[in-house]
């Protein structure tokens, strides 16, 4: 008897608009309840960086998270603290679509700075086994269940290889 449960969700799109749309079908199938949602940009330079990283990226250096999306039932009436208060630096939304606004205003915002680092970190992406000759590497976005109770999609970025 199926309990309606995603068991890994990976997809990676080139462009914030495909990001959203993704978003709209993943946060309601993925996350565990959706009744509070939280957003969670991570802070790189933070010397606990690795601290707020789920097990799925420990042993990834060529990952490159850059937020986490977290969702859980609602505190109860009368009860101030919800399931996010205390775990770093959430914002906590009510709707989906709060949330994925959210989402795409940080990404709008945070894009060149991230994609700045994310080439000095990851490199440009070409390689032996795909290089200039080969065609063009953009910079996209991943999506990804990271496997943790409660479950969170990560946002990372990617590189994004187009052959010619």
């Amino acid at each position: 008897m199926p309990i309606h449960k995603v068991q890994e969700f990976l997809v990676e799109v080139d462009s914030p608009a495909l990001l959203k749309q993704y978003l709209t079908v993943a946060m309601p199938t993925v996350l565990d309840a959706t009744q509070e949602l939280a957003v969670k940009m991570l802070d790189r330079t933070s010397s606990d960086f690795s601290l707020h990283l789920p097990p799925v990226f420990k042993d990834q250096s060529a990952s490159y998270p850059v937020l986490f999306i977290g969702g859980w039932h609602a505190p109860e009436p009368g009860r101030p603290n919800s399931y996010f208060n205390g775990y770093g630096p959430w914002k906590t939304f009510q709707s989906v679509d709060a949330a994925i606004d959210h989402v795409q205003k940080v990404i709008k915002k945070s894009a060149c700075a991230w994609g700045s680092a994310f080439l000095a970190q990851c490199g440009d992406g070409y390689n032996a086994g795909f290089n200039t000759m080969d065609g063009t590497v953009r910079i996209g976005f991943q999506i990804r269940s990271c496997r943790s109770f409660p479950e969170y999609l990560a946002i990372s970025l990617v590189h994004m290889y187009y052959g010619k």
